[in-house]
């Protein structure tokens, strides 16, 4: 990981500029959010960010979400684009839309170049037992496992110190990466084709597919919602947050051991300028 050059305060800041744009982008247009996970934690627990975290992530339904898809050359004349696996070399099943101004190389083995960012997960719902859709996200992860590791760089100095470690795991992931290497479109494909299977129907119960299997919300629980403080504004979050915070953590209330107060890694991170991998690597 390299030497961070950024603080806490100064992410949170272009975060909630960059939350700020979104909100009114999708006002303007109609389409409909509700904060999701750490997000509405943050605003029921502390009216913000959580402190220690670093993004701000929000559900969409499907229909909504697809739209937004659609919208990029709109956001663009703004300095801000959507990323989706319609990106060549995205490497995850849900969208973002990311500041253009800005470097984020979350990854290193994943070289994708993208600016802070607000997470966006699509909703879908179902009248299934919870058995199903859980099989359902578990079979989803898996089409899209394959394709992240299609897409991974493993330097071959990183396969000789697995060698040397004896690291039988690391040493299995670089070779079956140098087999599908030659096939990411193969299994992104794979993906798209099985999202197909369960986009568009309708149901008691609401699920995002390629997040926390086993987390299965009542499709009621975001439908009706309220505005709470974030910051130095506010954010949708279903009007039975608690609900959905205990299903998601359990005593949401209580703060986490300190050892896990720790936000997302970068491996490089310019909050100021857009830089290439190129420049990234030579500087």
């Amino acid at each position: 990981m390299r030497e961070q050059n950024y603080t806490s305060a100064e992410m949170k800041h272009c975060l909630l500029q960059t939350f700020k744009f979104v909100k009114s982008f999708l006002a303007q247009h109609g389409l409909q959010y509700v904060a999701c996970g750490g997000t509405v934690l943050g605003a029921v627990r502390h009216k913000g960010f959580i402190p220690w975290d670093d993004d701000i992530d929000i559900y969409m339904p499907r229909a909504d979400y697809n739209r937004l898809l659609s919208l990029n050359s709109e956001l663009t004349p703004y300095g801000y684009e959507i990323l989706s696996y319609n990106n060549k070399g995205y490497y995850i099943p849900f969208a973002k839309i990311s500041h253009m101004e800005s470097t984020i190389w979350e990854i290193e083995r994943l070289p994708f170049i993208m600016g802070v960012y607000i997470d966006i997960f699509p909703l879908d719902e179902f009248e299934e037992p919870d058995d199903v859709i859980t099989a359902r996200q578990y079979r989803s992860h898996y089409f899209f496992d394959k394709y992240i590791n299609a897409l991974s760089y493993y330097p071959v100095s990183h396969f000789v110190k697995s060698v040397l470690r004896f690291d039988i795991h690391q040493v299995g992931l670089y070779i079956l990466n140098c087999y599908r290497k030659r096939h990411p479109e193969r299994y992104l494909q794979a993906f798209i084709e099985y999202e197909k299977t369960y986009v568009g129907k309708k149901g008691s119960k609401t699920v995002c597919v390629t997040q926390w299997e086993g987390r299965i919300f009542q499709t009621e629980w975001f439908k009706d919602v309220v505005e709470l403080p974030f910051e130095d504004t506010t954010v949708t979050v279903p009007r039975n947050y608690d609900a959905y915070l205990r299903k998601l953590y359990g005593n949401y209330m209580e703060l986490p051991p300190e050892e896990k107060r720790v936000p997302h890694p970068h491996f490089f991170v310019e909050l100021h300028h857009r830089l290439t991998i190129e420049e990234i690597i030579k500087s």
